[in-house]
């Protein structure tokens, strides 16, 4: 059993290797590492499918490996992708590492194109699981891939927003925050309208007692930007 382990290991290796450029992502994360292979890099961009295998940093050990179709990131001009295993910056790997349902478990989201609102970042989002394992959660996938780039965090509010617009003068920001038993839920948001000349319209809905609080306000443009 466990000369087979290791030749499945090797072959694991031996497969993702044979991607044309190899990357190490050490500074996203306390907990983690990672081992990056993307098929394409040219003109300062890396894009493509892509394995990605993770490393507990402590222990050295491997926890899970991931792929993606789209995966992308953008290299600095003194970075030459052909050296192989070139170490990304903290910000610039297509790896974020985060609490993304305020469980106290770090989660992970990984690039998976420009799928987003007007070809914004998508990322894939999974959630760490009690057996040190990463599993897909649909929910906030969707979130992260249908929107304006990867939602908010905020950890005092302990919630995620996301955020949406249309052509010029439509801005919502909607704000999710997480049940127990329900899961994900919308608790509040705000739509900037600006469509109609020197003025914005400010729509607030906001959850109350299971009902959505909706108020309406109207600003002249130079004094609600000004604030």
């Amino acid at each position: 059993m466990k000369k087979l382990i290791t030749f499945c290991s090797i072959l694991l290796f031996a497969l993702t290797s044979k991607a044309q450029f190899k990357f190490l992502a050490n500074n996203s994360s306390n907990l983690y590492k990672a081992k990056i292979f993307v098929d394409k890099c040219e003109s300062g961009t890396c894009d493509g499918k892509a394995t990605i295998m993770i490393y507990d940093k402590a222990t050295d050990r491997e926890i899970d490996t991931f792929h993606s179709d789209g995966l992308e990131f953008g290299l600095t001009e003194t970075q030459n992708a052909k050296l192989g295993w070139l170490e990304l910056g903290k910000y610039q790997t297509p790896l974020i590492f985060g609490d993304f349902n305020f469980d106290g478990l770090e989660d992970l989201a990984i690039r998976n194109g420009n799928k987003g609102a007007y070809s914004s970042p998508s990322y894939d989002i999974y959630l760490a699981a009690a057996d040190n394992k990463f599993l897909i959660n649909n929910e906030l996938t969707k979130l992260a891939s249908e929107n304006l780039g990867m939602f908010d965090v905020d950890k005092k509010l302990k919630q995620v927003s996301i955020h949406q617009k249309d052509g010029c003068c439509f801005d919502k920001t909607i704000n999710y925050k997480f049940d127990p038993k329900k899961g994900l839920y919308e608790d509040s948001s705000v739509i900037e309208d600006s469509s109609i000349a020197d003025y914005v319209t400010v729509i607030t809905q906001k959850l109350v007692d299971g009902k959505m609080k909706r108020t309406v306000q109207k600003f002249k443009m130079k004094d609600y930007y000004n604030q």
